[in-house]
């Protein structure tokens, strides 16, 4: 399986951007070098760090495999359930993960304020869906 991520965060002004960056490096064992900064001016003229970092194959699918197994069991049955939700028409895989219980060094899902990450497989793994089924057995791996 080849596989890459992306991960999307944006912190406002009032949250700990050096904070941030550190447990991305320890919840989720992100090199800091592959993490990306850049300001930006919010709707309100507020600032903004818009948070970026791209992994390849390797730590993609340890990142993967950590997420699912972190989350609470009712989480996963609820991702589970809606999982044709979670793919788009291309078959990548978005997760959306709570930023502040990040912070306290804890996966969880939320809609709001979130983390978003994007799991793309290449082409020859992602043929018949192999991506979709492989996503769906880390659920049920014990």
């Amino acid at each position: 399986m080849t596989l890459s991520t992306s991960i999307h965060i944006v912190a406002h002004a009032t949250e700990d951007v050096p904070k941030i960056l550190q447990k991305i490096n320890d919840v989720f064992s992100i090199p800091k070098e592959k993490i990306l900064v850049s300001s930006a001016e919010g709707h309100w003229g507020n600032e903004i760090s818009l948070i970026k970092a791209d992994c390849g194959h390797k730590e993609s699918k340890v990142l993967l495999e950590r997420i699912i197994s972190n989350l609470k069991i009712g989480e996963k049955k609820f991702l589970l359930q809606s999982i044709s939700n979670s793919f788009d028409e291309k078959d990548n895989f978005y997760i959306r993960l709570n930023k502040q219980s990040m912070c306290k060094g804890a996966i969880s899902l939320s809609e709001h304020d979130s983390i978003r990450i994007r799991f793309k497989a290449i082409k020859e793994f992602n043929q018949n869906n192999k991506f979709r089924d492989h996503v769906m057995s880390l659920f049920t791996k014990k």
